[in-house]
């Protein structure tokens, strides 16, 4: 199961959302993801410029806003986020995929689509 954003996807939301919000890095010019953005924050400018911020499921989720709901339908690994009113009646469905990762990274496009986020 995908556990963090792609390449691509990181670039996209290091656009969009607070770099401060990524809890791990990919090392660029590699393939391979890095160690934890946190660990590199604190190291200055100079050394994060080798890295590039990448976000885990859990991190997608904490930038969501509360009215955004995670759901999975264990029928066919199909997953969505959905917007709920307060009374819990979902409005709005926006991302979708076939993990999780990839429902949060469409619906915080999405979101930040609509000025939302």
């Amino acid at each position: 199961m995908k556990s963090f954003t792609d390449l691509e996807q990181s670039r996209k939301l290091a656009e969009i959302l607070p770099l401060e919000s990524a809890d791990m890095c990919y090392i660029k010019g590699k393939a391979h993801l890095g160690f934890l953005y946190e660990e590199y924050k604190e190291l200055g400018d100079s050394v994060l410029q080798e890295y590039e911020p990448c976000w885990s499921l859990s991190s997608l989720l904490r930038v969501l806003p509360q009215t955004v709901r995670l759901v999975g339908t264990s029928k066919d690994s199909y997953w969505y986020c959905e917007c709920v009113s307060a009374n819990n009646q979902e409005y709005a469905g926006f991302g979708s995929a076939d993990n999780p990762v990839d429902a949060c990274y469409e619906m915080i496009i999405k979101l930040h689509e609509l000025n939302l986020l």
